[in-house]
């Protein structure tokens, strides 16, 4: 019986001390972007390999992970702005592992441009820009006539475009988020702009024979329209907000805009399912 007590006290004493000898080691975290990180760990000796795993912040500590023998891995499918706790142990082999240990870390978030600029505005042309997130950031946009949110855009690895084929006179929307990988995007930034008219001025205008006049004006602007339904009509600032409307009766009127400030203007004549543009000028 001595003799069996004696042996099981030797296998414990041993199994304590190869687990005493197999030492864990610190680890770091770096290169960490919105959905990935570098793990590394310095070689604590002559080992068989090495265990890892990166888990949420909240989640329990590991009862095994990934066998690696390298001493350092790259880490991706992580989500922007999330916590998480890298783990790792030793394995000493002969099925001995050291303890584990731990470092936690957060992604970078996933971050919304936080600026559009809209420049060099033609009556068919513009171009946008943004405020870049990170260099080599990707991202996409969206220029329509639409208000509403898109569901998705135009993929750019670049931080501006120039939109073509624009329409003149029209109030555009832009929509610009990142993408920040493995399907995760920002909320989208957004702006509107509104594409010019030519600037060509006439001193009585005319459009399918309804008449603007005089023009340039001060106080009066007086419309002949060969229509005999009544018409709409609608003046617009260069920003194509509506800064005057009226109605008026079968062929003729007269639109009062002595209270507009001095500028450009676009005045609509809309009648019979149709709408027909003019450029003014107040004096």
């Amino acid at each position: 019986m001595r003799i069996i007590y004696l042996l099981i006290t030797f296998i414990l004493l041993y199994h304590h001390t190869a687990q005493a000898q197999c030492t864990g080691t610190t680890i770091s975290v770096f290169d960490i972007t919105t959905d990935s990180a570098t793990i590394s760990w310095p070689a604590p000796g002559a080992v068989a390999g090495y265990e890892y795993a990166v888990l949420p912040a909240t989640a329990a500590q590991p009862t095994s992970g990934t066998t690696i023998i390298n001493l350092n891995v790259r880490v991706g499918g992580l989500l922007p702005g999330q916590g998480y706790k890298a783990w790792h142990r030793t394995n000493c082999g002969g099925g001995q592992y050291s303890s584990w240990t731990s470092i936690s870390f957060s992604t970078v978030a996933c971050g919304i441009p936080a600026t559009i600029n809209v420049t060099g505005v033609r009556g068919d042309s513009a171009d946008i820009s943004w405020t870049q997130i990170n260099p080599g950031a990707n991202y996409q946009y969206v220029v329509d006539t639409l208000s509403t949110t898109p569901p998705a855009g135009t993929a750019i690895n670049a931080n501006n475009t120039r939109i073509k084929n624009l329409k003149a006179g029209k109030t555009y929307y832009v929509f610009v988020r990142t993408d920040c990988g493995s399907g995760v995007f920002s909320a989208w930034a957004s702006t509107s702009f509104f594409t010019n008219w030519t600037t060509e001025i006439h001193t009585t205008t005319t459009n399918n024979d309804i008449k603007v006049y005089p023009n340039p004006a001060t106080n009066y602007i007086y419309i002949q329209n060969p229509s005999t339904q009544p018409s709409h009509i609608t003046i617009r600032d260069t920003r194509g907000q509506t800064v005057q409307s009226a109605t008026i009766s079968r062929n003729q009127g007269t639109i009062d805009i002595h209270k507009l400030p001095a500028g450009f203007y676009i005045l609509s004549v809309a009648n019979n399912n149709s709408i027909k543009h003019f450029n003014i000028v107040k004096h």
